[in-house]
């Protein structure tokens, strides 16, 4: 038989109150918490709803910059690819007027029809089929350019350089008629003083009491003007047709002689005396023959031209220690200040109504190309002097 339970103790007024009061702290605390957790939680919703407007904000930002980007790539005046690990991803309207017949998926090359210009250019056609000429500019030549973008991606931007190319070409075209119409002048400056040599050597032999010995001496004469003729007519030929010209050995006093014979009947004619002197004629030079006369004959011709009647043009050639010096003077006016710095550019003139500007352009050429230098200076006694200087072999 089991003992008796012993009476339960019943808590003191005292442990109630405590008791009491510890559940309503409790109750104070758990208020307290529920309070915090409500205003954490609010502050979290307030939080999200500013995020999710923010990240809203940006979606849409991006959505429209990815229309613009569109939009702007669409515009573009190249041609723009983008390729994924060498495949077409996508591309622009451009690169499809440029490239015929391109697709996404497709792997990127050079298309057939592309003509390689150089390293960088092609010459293609990039007119779309069924759109007539007149109302689609046409791409004739494209410059590729590749550029590296994340993700294995690759850019190729299609530059059109046609306008380019085209001004290029027409600028190569317009020099080359400029330098055609340039040695055109020049060709016919230099025919010149043969030419008026040639008709007055032709009148004098007409003459029915001109001597015999005369008559050989001009016949002659007239045979080497005419040979000149011909040598420049065959330069110009063989200019046009990019043939070099080809040296001969012609000795010092050569080269003069023949300059004085092709100088000496307009000095006559104008009453202007001609003094040659050569010292060293024996010595030889290597040279294109008559280029080298009608740069020498361009500068007796511009003595002669500015001197008068009863004056003189002096010619003086002295070939010494591999050089040959040619001084030509006149007693004309001398050369004014404001074209003594620009003597030989072409087409430059003090007299527009008789001269072309070209004869010391043409003496300058001539003799520079054969490694040579001219100057031109006033002479203290008046009138002008010109000194050329050439390089020569010692004789045999």
């Amino acid at each position: 038989m089991n003992p008796p339970s012993p009476p339960k103790r019943i808590p003191t007024q005292r442990e109630l109150e405590a008791a009491f009061l510890q559940f309503v702290e409790a109750t104070r605390e758990l208020e307290g918490s529920q309070t915090r957790l409500s205003r954490e939680i609010q502050r979290l919703t307030n939080d999200l709803a500013k995020t999710n407007l923010e990240l809203k904000s940006q979606i849409e930002a991006k959505g429209r910059l990815t229309e613009e980007l569109a939009a702007l790539l669409s515009a573009l005046p190249l041609g723009v690819i983008i390729l994924q690990r060498g495949v077409i991803y996508a591309f622009n309207d451009m690169a499809s007027r440029i490239v015929p017949n391109v697709r996404t998926g497709q792997d990127w090359k050079i298309p057939r029809p592309w003509i390689r210009i150089d390293e960088a250019h092609f010459r293609c056609s990039a007119l779309r089929p069924g759109i007539p000429a007149a109302l689609e500019p046409s791409i004739d030549v494209v410059r590729p350019e590749y550029k590296t973008l994340p993700n294995d991606r690759l850019l190729v931007l299609l530059h059109d350089v046609t306008a380019t190319f085209r001004a290029r070409e027409q600028a190569e075209r317009e020099s080359k008629l400029s330098a055609m119409g340039q040695m055109a002048a020049e060709v016919a400056h230099q025919l010149r003083t043969p030419l008026a040599t040639a008709l007055i050597y032709a009148g004098h032999l007409v003459r029915r009491q001109l001597p015999e010995a005369k008559r050989e001496q001009f016949s002659t004469r007239l045979n080497e003007q005419l040979k000149a003729l011909d040598g420049l007519v065959s330069k110009m030929l063989g200019t046009l047709k990019n043939r070099p010209a080809t040296t001969s050995l012609i000795t010092v006093s050569q080269l003069i002689r023949d300059c004085q014979a092709s100088i000496e009947p307009l000095c006559e004619i104008k009453g202007v005396g001609l003094n040659v002197t050569i010292d060293g004629g024996e010595h030889f030079l290597s040279v294109h023959e008559n280029e080298i006369k009608g740069g020498v004959l361009s500068v007796l011709e511009n003595a002669l031209k500015f001197s008068l009647p009863g004056q003189s043009v002096r010619l003086t050639a002295t070939a010494a220690q591999a050089r040959l010096q040619i001084l030509i003077e006149d007693d004309g006016p001398g050369i004014s200040a404001q074209l003594i710095d620009r003597l030989f550019e072409p087409f430059l003139t003090s007299d527009s109504s008789s001269g072309t500007g070209l004869g010391l352009a043409i003496a300058k050429s001539a003799i520079q190309s054969h490694r040579g230098e001219i100057h031109g200076f006033n002479r203290s006694e008046g009138g002008a002097s010109f000194l050329m200087v050439l390089p020569v072999f010692e004789a045999l």
